[in-house]
């Protein structure tokens, strides 16, 4: 649960701007302030910060996926 914790943020000023040239991988749309977002694997290279409601939290690998992209490769992990 903790570790759970620990993927997840808020936007902050700071990360909108940083964020927001991207966007959120999973969705396509702009990143606001104070949205919930976690660090989160998908069909893209490594990790990347997208909106908490298009990801999936798996407990057995402790991290968090893209929705679409984990209903690919879930059996898999």
């Amino acid at each position: 649960m903790e570790e759970k914790r620990m993927h997840k943020i808020f936007i902050d000023l700071e990360r909108l701007n940083r964020l927001n040239a991207e966007g959120c991988m999973a969705c396509g749309h702009k990143f606001s302030l104070g949205d919930e977002v976690v660090l989160a694997s998908g069909k893209w290279q490594g990790f990347k910060y997208i909106h908490k409601n298009e990801a999936v939290f798996d407990r057995k690998t402790e991290s968090y996926y893209e929705r679409k992209y984990y209903a690919t490769v879930k059996d898999s992990l």
